[in-house]
């Protein structure tokens, strides 16, 4: 547990909302950090601090189920990329700015059903 309050949770707020416009670009996924900068956002407004600037989330976000860049999902599977790209289809995987992500539930999963 994290304890944040004053110009902390200000920062918090602002530092997460600067890595979803980076991720946005970037093409990678981002709606954890837009859930947290929304949760941040509530927590500001709840403290009473009215002077501090309104962020670019004003609603909370559905937060997607974690993914898995390929790389990292075919070491875990011990697999090379190549092979990892075949099966990810088969792991909920999404194509996003040219790079496969899996899904990381499916991918342990299906560790477990090898095992």
């Amino acid at each position: 547990m994290v304890v944040l309050s004053g110009p902390a949770l200000k920062a918090a707020r602002d530092c997460a909302l600067i890595a979803v416009k980076h991720r946005k670009m970037s093409g990678v996924p981002y709606r954890t950090y837009e859930a947290l900068a929304c949760e941040l956002n509530e927590a500001v407004s709840a403290s009473g601090q009215a002077d501090m600037r309104s962020p670019a989330i004003s609603k909370a976000v559905a937060v997607d189920r974690p993914n898995v860049p390929i790389t990292e999902a075919a070491a875990r599977l011990g697999i090379s990329d190549r092979h990892a790209r075949r099966l990810a289809p088969k792991l909920e995987g999404k194509k996003i700015a040219g790079r496969w992500f899996v899904d990381e539930i499916a991918l342990r999963q299906h560790i477990e059903g090898r095992q």
